[in-house]
């Protein structure tokens, strides 16, 4: 079309006023610009987006028809009304100019059109054409805005926020609940599900679409539909009461049409729940899966028992109930019991490992801050949904395995996941599902070029290399047999091979298309912004690469728990991969002999050069890498050499700067392990000023950052002298260490709490990424109504019973509750500063084997004693023992409501290790100990705490209290000795030594009683 047709055609755009004339030259536009990006960026700058916008939002009809839902009088059958015409030609214009990539989000998002877009979702006003068009426009706006530039006004997290408001919720709610089997309202499901899994990725839209008989209740909706097509509903023979009965067999749903897709649904499902108990508890408890999937013993046919018993491998042969959903998958044999192992796996792991942060980016703490004694789900059963989700992960479709085993592992990090069997069924049937599904899509090959669209089944390939590693990285995280299993089917290997395929370079120039006006494009910065084209997007394949790395680097950091883990990937030469994902300007990974040496953090600008074939690593992948190397430096030998080869504390130390505070927080999780003693790479650190970047994070507001500080200084400060000990206190300040140990805001904000939880405040903005906000409506009536009263939310739709709605509470109140998250935080952080005041105070080798001079342990504790205050650390230290009564101050809170917050076993043992260093100086350090009679009588009584290395360290106290320098000392050691017998400690020494099952502690407190025994 030449000029003078292009300008008639836009001044009809222009003029029109009837719908006939508007459709007829909408649909023009369509058939012209239709698969011509060329075509599409002349008309965009003629100004065509403002006539279609104006056109779209004139036909939008807020009314229904007659206030009736309009489905009910719309069919795909129908013939379209001239407005409703009107309206599908305009959304289908957008969608066409949106198809052209990125650069034409920046004037659609200045002429308004996604809010057009938007205002003809809703199945209440809308035919269904047009709602199928809408969300085919927004899938595409979505696609683009995958691949936006940054900087661009429109990228996905823009459109979340314009998608996920209460009217367009709703309106998504409808479509998903649909129950017609027509093939345009089943593309609309597909669809809709497609958005919520792209788009869903911020804990306050998640939050948002889970609200009671919300989005969430209808994708479990459509899941259970597909269940009552295969005939797998499971008889509720467990409701006893006839009407509760009847009522849930009213959320049965209609069966699923056959040619309807699982898989989408699953992926929202996943999406929506993410790492929240509460919503995984939510979605368990749905009233259409409560329906489908009630939970009641079933009792097997007699054959069909004997066969099962034959194997010896099933539950039953050990006498433990199967459900009727248990006998589709294949019997496995039996482990321990998985909670048991897994406890006793963190309780070894929890001294060794220095975690990125309290709230580490690749897990959610939601869960072990759920579980407390408010939140046992010892009483909850296991749902049939979990071996159906088992059973779906060997389905023949790829895509289906993968997001079954996607909604799956929320259940299990959230510990709804209770058979013992299921441990097994896990290592045995989805962990190398995971990894099978990796190696058959790493080895397909798909087709892609520098265009922006990407063919379905490249797109299906891409997503599952990116997916399976970061749910295979969910499952075994700190789960000793999930990551044997996973390193038995060479997950370590596969996730090398994802790594490097990553880094394989990609064509970045896209082909630049011949134009008959080359200066066209100097006047483009005078338009309007709805007439100006923006800058191109990234190449798909080279933004499913970062991905790609991201994902596969978060895998391999979880894989590495064990050192012939570790010692298995140093065998594997990826080394440099990882390293080079330290870089946010990747380049072709070279090995540590071709690589140019950085000396320093100032030199590394120097290598930054961007090559656009490797693309720019994001943040999480910069994090992912970090989290890699943390993990890899636990192992001594490969920290002195491989790291040291690849001088990888440059790049950490100039992300202990970065703008984003989570690569910071991980960067400072690395250091911690970069700057202990065995490490060569200290002194150039400390020489680059790596002590005074950390006690300016001990100031962040940001906890995880405090809290990882903190803990690298504690290492820093072990095995050096007391010059570097005392630069730390005095660059830390002597008030900001005292406010670090003794900051208990905590008890304030405990003592608070339902002032808190009964003000509308509590939903105000949590500002921690992985906790939700509650973004429902008050006026809801199909909601959630919150209860002032009681803290928390009563629900009004039927489906749930109370039981079930008071665990609901709990488990939100356990997620969200800031109050419980300030306290956690500041447990950790003072647990920290204490182990840094131990450390402060610990000798060096030398001073314990008589090679140095003066004490260092006595001249740091004068230093402590000088700058904290003698009587104020001792305070303090106090403090940390003594269980503390919260009262809070409500005025519908009485005495009752009083709680007893006894001291963490944690925490006591660092305060007596404490006073272990002191009485480790001089006489009159053990002197002042023993005067502290409040905090002696306090200790008595944990001599039969419940942990035992409590007890150890009591009995190493008493030890060192009761040690006799010289001769001079003999008086003073038998004072102290007596002292300590008028408190109990002798007779509760000898319980430990005769009762105690600890070999450990019966050999200390052996040692302690001679000491106070002995004549002086």
């Amino acid at each position: 079309m030449g000029d003078h047709e292009t300008s008639v055609l836009l001044a009809q755009l222009r003029s029109a006023s009837s719908y006939p004339e508007q459709a007829a030259a909408l649909r023009s536009l369509k058939n012209e610009i239709v698969g011509h990006t060329q075509k599409k960026e002349s008309w965009v700058s003629a100004g065509v987006l403002e006539p279609v916008v104006r056109i779209l939002s004139a036909s939008n009809a807020p009314s229904k028809l007659n206030g009736k839902d309009r489905r009910s009088s719309t069919t795909p059958t129908r013939a379209p009304t001239e407005e409703e015409t009107v309206r599908l030609q305009a959304v289908q214009a957008l969608s066409t100019i949106a198809s052209g990539g990125p650069s034409f989000l920046p004037p659609l998002h200045a002429t308004g059109s996604i809010s057009a877009i938007l205002a003809t979702l809703s199945p209440l006003t809308n035919s269904p054409h047009i709602v199928y068009a809408s969300l085919r426009a927004l899938s595409v706006i979505a696609d683009a805005a995958a691949v936006a530039p940054a900087g661009s006004p429109c990228d996905l997290q823009t459109l979340a926020d314009s998608l996920f408001i209460p009217t367009h919720i709703h309106s998504l709610q409808i479509i998903l609940l649909s129950t017609s089997h027509d093939d345009i309202a089943q593309s609309q499901i597909v669809l809709a599900a497609n958005l919520i899994s792209r788009l869903c990725q911020d804990a306050n839209h998640r939050l948002a679409l889970s609200k009671a008989n919300g989005v969430l209740d209808a994708l479990a909706t459509r899941l259970a539909s597909f269940v009552v097509s295969e005939g797998l509903v499971v008889p509720g023979a467990e409701w006893a009461d006839k009407s509760e009965q009847a009522e849930m067999s009213e959320h049965i749903p209609a069966p699923a049409p056959r040619h309807a897709r699982i898989g989408p649904i699953l992926h929202a499902i996943a999406t929506v729940v993410g790492d929240s108990r509460y919503r995984a508890f939510m979605l368990l408890t749905s009233p259409a899966i409560l329906a489908v999937f009630p939970v009641t013993e079933f009792i097997p046919a007699p054959a069909v028992r004997a066969a099962w018993q034959t194997t010896g491998l099933s539950t039953v042969a050990n006498g433990d109930s199967l459900g009727a959903m248990d006998y589709l998958l294949p019997p496995v044999p039996q482990r321990g019991s998985r909670r048991a192992r897994r406890k006793s796996v963190e309780s070894k792991e929890r001294k060794s490992v220095s975690v990125t942060s309290v709230h580490e980016h690749i897990r959610s703490e939601s869960y072990g801050q759920a579980a407390d004694s408010q939140t046992c789900d010892g009483d909850v059963p296991e749902s049939p949904l979990i071996p159906y989700l088992i059973y779906l992960s060997r389905s023949d479709e790829d895509l289906v395995r993968l997001m079954a085993i996607a909604v799956l592992t929320p259940l299990v990090k959230a510990d709804f996941v209770t058979k013992p069997a299921r441990e097994t069924m896990i290592a045995t049937i989805i962990i190398p599902t995971l990894l099978q599904l990796m190696r058959d899509h790493l080895e397909k090959p798909y087709t892609t070029d520098a265009r922006f669209t990407v063919d379905t089944a490249t797109k299906e390939t891409w997503e599952i290399l990116e997916l399976a590693p970061v749910l295979l990285a969910r499952l075994i995280v700190d789960h000793e047999v999930l990551q044997q299993a996973a390193f038995d089917c060479n997950a370590i290997e596969i996730l090398s091979k994802l790594l490097q395929e990553a880094y394989k370079p990609a064509v970045s120039a896209q082909p630049r298309m011949w134009s008959p006006n080359p200066g066209a494009s100097m006047d483009m910065d005078e338009c309007s912004p709805a007439r100006k084209l923006g800058r191109a997007g990234e190449l798909p394949l080279l933004m499913h690469r970062i991905r790609l790395r991201e994902s596969a680097l978060k895998a391999i950091a979880d894989a590495l728990a064990k050192e012939d883990y570790r010692k298995s990937l140093m065998e594997l030469d990826v080394i440099p991969y990882i390293v080079e994902s330290l870089s946010m300007h990747p380049g072709r990974p070279l090995p540590a002999k071709e690589r140019p040496r950085r000396q320093s953090a100032q030199t590394e600008d120097a290598h930054t050069t961007a090559k656009p074939e490797y693309g720019l690593n994001s943040s999480n992948v910069l994090i992912a890498a970090c989290h890699v190397v943390r993990m890899l430096s636990r192992s001594v030998s490969i920290l002195r050499t491989a790291l040291v080869d690849y001088d990888v504390f440059v790049p950490i130390l100039k992300y202990l700067h970065h703008p984003v505070v989570d690569v910071q927080i991980a960067a400072t999780a690395v250091m911690a392990n970069l700057v202990t003693d065995v490490s060569p790479m200290r002194e150039p650190l400390i020489e680059e000023g790596v002590m005074t970047v950390l006690c300016m994070h001990t100031r962040s507001s940001n906890p995880s950052l405090r809290l990882n500080a903190l803990w690298a200084l504690k290492h820093l400060v072990y095995e050096v002298g007391p010059t570097l000990k005392k630069a730390v206190v005095e660059e830390l300040s002597p008030g900001l260490l005292v406010r670090l140990i003794c900051d208990d805001t905590e008890d304030n904000a405990l003592a608070s709490s339902r002032t808190a939880i009964d003000s509308p405040s509590f939903v105000a903005d949590v500002g921690d990424p992985d906790d939700d906000v509650d973004m429902q409506q008050s006026d809801d009536p199909k909601g959630f109504v919150f209860d002032s009263a009681t803290g928390g939310q009563q629900e009004t739709s039927r489906g749930r019973t109370r039981n079930m709605e008071d665990k609901l509470t709990r488990y939100r109140e356990s997620e969200l509750n800031p109050v419980r998250k300030a306290r956690n935080d500041d447990l950790a952080i003072q647990e920290q500063g204490l182990d840094l005041i131990r450390n402060l105070i610990t000798g060096t080798r030398n001073e314990i084997l008589g090679h140095s001079g003066p004490s260092e342990t006595t001249e740091m504790v004068d230093f402590l004693f000088l700058e904290l205050g003698q009587d104020r650390l001792f305070s303090i230290l106090e403090s940390k023992l003594r269980p503390k009564i919260i009262r809070p101050f409500s005025r519908r809170s009485s005495g009752r409501e009083s709680r007893v917050i006894y001291p963490q076993a944690k925490l006591i043992e660092i305060v007596i290790y404490v006073l272990v260093h002191i009485a480790a100086s001089v006489p009159r350090h053990r002197q002042l100990v023993i005067s502290q009679t409040n905090m002696l009588k306090l200790l008595s009584t944990h001599f039969n705490h419940k942990e035992k290395e409590v007890r150890a360290a009591l009995c190493q106290l008493v030890t060192n209290l009761t040690w006799q320098d010289d001769a001079d000392d003999a008086m003073g050691c038998s004072q102290r000795a007596q002292e300590l017998k008028n408190l109990g400690f002798l007779t509760k020494l000898n319980s430990l030594h005769d009762e105690d099952p600890e070999l450990d502690v019966r050999e200390r407190a052996k040692g302690a009683l001679w000491q106070m025994k002995r004549p002086y």
